[in-house]
């Protein structure tokens, strides 16, 4: 009984590490065979994710081109960039772009604009191969994916970044815009499901946001956000607030409040909506916030650059480029707390966030650590 009560007080107190420091639970895990057994388990694992809730920003994927510092021949990098103590073992994945990240898991397409994808998990280094894409696609620039967790809808994400994906594939190749889905455990796609009219300059490559039963994607042309329902598998088109553009804009899940977020960089200034619905199920926009970066960054560093932004879902973390290619600006838009991400060599042409739980698993092990 004991013993028990000491297990108990030991895992209440290993809960209460913090989970953008994933160092400290390694470090504890290798204090004797009991802690290394507790953190180990997956129950834990799940339980540590529920008490913490949101999954921290363990680093981000930033889109390298045309640096001097590219060596090997190699023109693209998505190089994982960490935000905290995590590291991966191989963190340049050469010749590929970062299309999108949920769930642990990062989406990738090779480069240039090649036909492959990928999705990779950084923590365990496991890369899976992405059946060839649909026929017929045409113009490259024409397609975005988005990548998910197959239990979406009856799973918590806590500890699912090795289970069974889907990745989500709309094309506006077509007369009308079409979507096929990825199931790794059939490893094949689905047959497409039409919708509507396809604009005419195709889809915009920026990483989705996942809101409820619904992802969304940011459509150039037409100036509009596509939401395709994983339910229903039903699309529909939603309205850009009045008089913004897909330009120097992000998506974003708002988690406090389930809704839809959109946010557009003008003039250094941050302007973010959230999108309501009426009593009849009609899409409309609040304006909820304005953030001045003049006033929040350091005086020395602009002018800045305004050629992206990215969004952390969950924690509501921006990414905000410096005119230096090479640095990032991290802004919590909670806390107001601001960092400096620095990518290495190469020209940063967008990122993509990496959130995730990371607890260490010992169970591989034949011999514990004593």
């Amino acid at each position: 009984m004991e013993e028990a009560l000491i297990e108990e007080m030991v895992e209440e107190i290993l809960l209460r590490l913090p989970p953008d420091d994933p160092p400290s639970l390694v470090r504890a895990a290798m204090v004797c065979r009991r802690w290394c057994r507790i953190i180990s388990d997956p129950g834990f694992r799940r339980r540590f994710g529920r008490r913490h809730r949101a999954a921290p920003v363990l680093g981000l994927l930033a889109n390298l081109r045309d640096g001097d510092g590219l060596d090997d021949g190699f023109d693209f990098v998505a190089r994982f960039v960490p935000t905290t103590p995590f590291r991966p073992h191989f963190p340049d994945n050469r010749d590929r772009c970062a299309l999108d990240a949920r769930h642990g898991r990062v989406l990738l397409t090779t480069t240039p604009w090649g036909s492959d994808l990928e999705v990779w998990d950084p923590i365990t280094d496991v890369l899976w191969e992405v059946a060839p894409l649909p026929p017929a696609l045409g113009d490259p620039f024409s397609w975005n994916a988005a990548v998910l967790c197959a239990g979406h809808g009856t799973c918590s994400h806590f500890d699912c970044h090795l289970e069974p994906f889907v990745v989500v594939f709309l094309d506006s190749n077509t007369e009308h815009m079409r979507v096929h889905l990825y199931s790794s455990e059939a490893e094949a796609w689905s047959q497409p499901t039409y919708g509507l009219p396809s604009p005419l300059d195709g889809v915009e490559t920026l990483p989705t946001a996942l809101v409820g039963n619904s992802l969304y994607f940011l459509i150039y042309a037409s100036q509009s956000i596509l939401e395709y329902n994983l339910a229903t598998r039903n699309m529909s088109v939603i309205p850009l607030p009045p008089e913004q553009y897909v330009d120097f804009a992000v998506l974003m899940a708002m988690e406090e409040d389930g809704r839809l977020g959109f946010a557009r960089l003008v003039n250094y200034t941050l302007f973010i909506w959230s999108m309501e619905r009426s009593p009849e199920g009609h899409a409309g926009w609040a304006h909820i916030g304005v953030i001045d970066l003049e006033t929040l960054l350091p005086v020395d560093v602009f002018p800045i650059s305004e050629d992206y932004v990215g969004f952390a879902h969950g924690v509501g973390v921006f990414f905000v480029p410096m005119l230096d290619e090479r640095l990032i600006f991290s802004i919590d838009l909670y806390s107001g707390l601001v960092r400096v991400e620095d990518c290495g060599d190469g020209r940063t042409h967008g990122v993509v966030p990496y959130t995730s739980f990371y607890t260490p698993d010992f169970r591989q092990y034949s011999v514990a650590p004593v």
